[in-house]
């Protein structure tokens, strides 16, 4: 269906209740139905000189939350993505170890970083969901993907330290079996970017890498390396998930 000639006010809104509804987990097939019926709803109205509260109430978050309630939770799609999203987070993590010292893993983080991604995309869908419901300035949307980032670094920052304090078996790689863990690690992100059509498999691991690269070529102690490179890193992450996601759930528009 082709876009309608709405208002800048009811183009956001349909924006907003995609990026909404995509966060709370609902089939893509449906979100369109919804939006289109709306979009048709919201044009018929601006004819009639009648605003966008006319159709949704005044209350956007209340709206976003009955439609969401009278649709189903796409379980089999998330079931899908979310062991890949998971995958694809601990080959780039995978990658960049190779890239600086080879795969030493401890069984606390090979627990520690499928749980902290499970975490970090609740939390994510959750910030979506609270900007898409509210109307915030670029600079405060901004603040609230920083907050989500901090708690990324922290987390995997977090599950990192956390082998110092409870001892758990260590698995160690050679030469060869580094070389294929990061042969697998590839396949799998290329696998996935041709598969999803998008770079974000690609893209991520090249923010997980090169920070720290480039951090080695500084007169700075490797503690401070640390910090610096990470604190670019979950910024550069947070900033490109959020206009990556933003761009996906009105891709469809």
């Amino acid at each position: 269906m082709d876009q309608l000639p709405l208002s800048k006010k009811s183009q956001t809104f349909i924006e907003n209740l995609r990026i909404y509804l995509f966060s709370c987990g609902k089939k893509t097939n449906e979100i369109d139905e919804i939006t289109n019926e709306l979009e048709v709803h919201l044009y018929e109205a601006e004819k009639e000189n009648k605003s966008v509260d006319h159709i949704i109430g005044s209350s956007p978050k209340e709206y976003m939350e009955q439609i969401s309630g009278e649709m189903a939770f796409d379980v089999r799609g998330w079931a899908k993505y979310v062991p890949i999203i998971i995958l694809g987070a601990f080959s780039g993590i995978v990658l960049k170890d190779i890239v600086f010292g080879g795969f030493q893993y401890s069984l606390v983080e090979l627990i520690g970083y499928p749980l902290v991604c499970i975490i970090l995309i609740l939390a994510y869908m959750g910030t979506l969901r609270h900007i898409a419901s509210h109307t915030f300035s670029k600079s405060k949307e901004f603040f609230f993907f920083g907050l989500a980032s901090f708690l990324s670094m922290a987390l995997f920052l977090g599950v990192m330290f956390l082998p110092n304090y409870i001892e758990s078996p260590i698995i160690i790689l050679g030469y060869y079996g580094n070389l294929i863990v990061a042969s697998m690690a590839i396949s799998f992100l290329i696998g996935v970017s041709i598969w999803s059509k998008t770079i974000v498999s690609i893209v991520l691991p090249v923010i997980y890498i090169v920070p720290e690269y480039l951090m080695g070529f500084t007169d700075l102690s490797a503690e401070n390396q640390l910090w610096i490179s990470s604190l670019i890193m979950y910024a550069l992450i947070g900033a490109f998930l959020f206009f990556e996601i933003k761009r996906t759930s009105t891709s469809a528009k």
